[in-house]
């Protein structure tokens, strides 16, 4: 039965990383989407 991943392994950590940057990347867009329809219809209702 193999033990348990190494949490410490440096490829392991990398890849982490690459998937938090993305989602925190993706989240960002999805905020300024909001963020700019938000003003747009402001501007355009008035």
């Amino acid at each position: 039965m193999p033990g348990a991943p190494d949490p410490h392994d440096p490829e392991r950590i990398a890849a982490q990383r690459r998937r938090a940057l993305r989602l925190a990347l993706w989240l960002g867009a999805v905020a300024l989407a909001i963020y700019i329809a938000f003003i747009l219809s402001g501007v355009l209702a008035s």
